[in-house]
């Protein structure tokens, strides 16, 4: 019987932050930025979240650390 190996997963919540009212060309460049940074680790774009909260444009995503734990 194979038993699957456990995974302990440790969650950091990257954010970049754009105060509002902001120029179009620096919301460009806050998505290329995290557009960039996710390419990187081979994910797509999409992974990222984007909202407005106090005033701020948020652009966020995860990024997992996992750890094998053998049982």
């Amino acid at each position: 019987m194979i038993v699957p190996t456990r995974r302990t997963v440790h969650v950091t919540r990257t954010e970049h932050a754009l105060p509002l009212p902001a120029p179009l060309l620096d919301v460009a460049h806050l998505v290329e930025i995290v557009r960039d940074e996710l390419h990187r680790v081979d994910r797509p774009a999409d992974d990222a979240e984007v909202c407005v909260t106090d005033g701020d444009l948020i652009a966020s995503y995860e990024t997992p650390r996992l750890s094998a734990v053998r049982p």
